[in-house]
């Protein structure tokens, strides 16, 4: 028996991100980063490690994913298909990493978001802790069954372009509050990623109202114009359908997949409402579900139109068909009249068959009796006996030529 060769990477996949376990107080920046080019990975994850190590962490792993730690910070890195996150750490302190925005500035790859958390043991005026952070209106709730509470207001700082968010440490245990942590951290990124695709269904939204309404037109002069006409314009109009999913069905399933990890992470929160503040849950809600609904309609849109187009073009084939068909039976129809047509003129020819047979075959039997018979008066009465004949070989020869042709008349 031998080892499967994906077996150890299987094992280790529900492994490679765990959990950090974390004590309060904590402070950490955690950065989203796209990448375009999939070569750059490589030196991606080579400056991350010399990031590390200009932060003193020394044994931080060349892969996908590492978290690498000392005494005062802690330094995490997740590669993922279209982004990579860093999360810098800065443990026993509320006061955020120092320097690691000036850091990042040198990697490969487009900054998209990122977030600045707080994590602490709870000040004694709480309320006064909230609001001396937030300049815009409040999201916040508690958290883990009670176990903390958390605020942010979902804005960009003017200073560091980040989004912060609060967390009271009330009761949560150490991996507890890793956990925690991460989500908060990934909610962020998720949203991010997930409203990529409000731009794209906002430039393609005129283009499939036009398509949409080039079908209408089209489907309104099936009454009125030969399909095969119309067959052309509908497949241009199919082929420009089909080239706009195909170049807007990956972003539209990637936002999809990110929407639906946002509301997971949001449900492993376990929100309970803080009076006077709107929940996470009712943030998300209220501000990304109509571009969730926007991008989903737009798909939807698309996939639509596709099927409306596939359903006229088989109208179109089957007007096609039927107009083949037709013409293949007015032939059919005239090469049976010509066939008729050639039938009774042989009907009409009949009679002077007969006629001509009969003269024939009275010559002919006339000249045998002449020939074989010697005596005058046998001759004679030979001769009498065939003249009085006459109407009875015609009529012979007349049932003999119906019987042949009675099979063609037939078919």
């Amino acid at each position: 028996m031998r080892t499967h060769p994906l077996r150890h990477q299987i094992i280790g996949e529900v492994h490679a991100r765990p959990f950090q376990k974390l004590y309060s107080p904590v402070s950490l920046i955690h950065v989203a980063v796209t990448v375009d080019d999939q070569t750059h990975l490589d030196r991606v994850k080579r400056e991350v490690v010399k990031l590390a190590q200009e932060m003193g962490l020394y044994d931080a792993p060349l892969g996908s994913f590492f978290f690498c730690r000392n005494e005062l910070c802690a330094l995490r890195f997740e590669l993922h298909n279209e982004f990579y996150t860093l999360t810098a750490y800065r443990f026993g302190s509320e006061d955020l990493p120092s320097g690691f925005l000036e850091r990042i500035q040198s990697l490969d790859g487009a900054f998209l978001c990122g977030c600045e958390l707080v994590c602490s043991g709870g000040p004694e005026d709480v309320d006064t802790w909230v609001r001396g952070q937030f300049k815009h209106q409040i999201a916040g709730s508690e958290m883990m069954g009670g176990a903390a509470r958390a605020w942010t207001d979902f804005h960009h700082r003017d200073d560091s372009g980040l989004t912060r968010i609060l967390v009271e440490d009330i009761s949560l245990g150490s991996y507890q509050r890793g956990r925690l942590l991460q989500r908060l951290c990934e909610i962020e990124v998720y949203r991010h990623m997930a409203l990529l695709g409000l731009p794209e269904a906002h430039r393609v939204m005129p283009q499939v109202s036009r398509f949409d309404q080039s079908l209408a037109r089209i489907s309104s002069r099936l009454s009125s114009e030969p399909a095969a006409d119309l067959l052309d314009e509908l497949t241009v109009l199919a082929s420009g359908v089909e080239a706009l999913a195909a170049s807007t069905a990956n972003r539209f399933a990637a936002t999809e997949a990110y929407f639906a990890l946002v509301d997971s992470r949001i449900d492993e929160l376990r929100e309970a409402r803080i009076e006077g503040l709107q929940t996470i849950a009712q943030f998300m809600e209220r501000r990304a579900d109509p571009a969730h609904r926007t991008c989903r309609s737009t798909g939807q849109r698309i996939e639509s139109l596709s099927q409306r187009i596939a359903r006229t073009s088989e109208l179109i084939r089957s007007q096609v068909d039927l107009s083949t068909e037709q013409q293949v039976r007015d032939l059919l129809s005239t090469l049976s009249g010509r066939a008729r047509s050639q039938l009774r003129l042989q009907a009409k020819l009949e009679g002077f068959t007969v006629i001509v047979v009969t003269y024939y075959a009275f010559d002919l039997i006339e000249r045998t009796l002449r020939n074989t018979i010697q005596v005058d008066r046998l001759l004679d009465m030979a001769l009498l006996i065939l003249g009085g004949a006459v109407p009875l070989i015609a009529l012979v020869l007349w049932l003999y030529v119906r019987r042949m042709l009675r099979g063609i008349e037939d078919d």
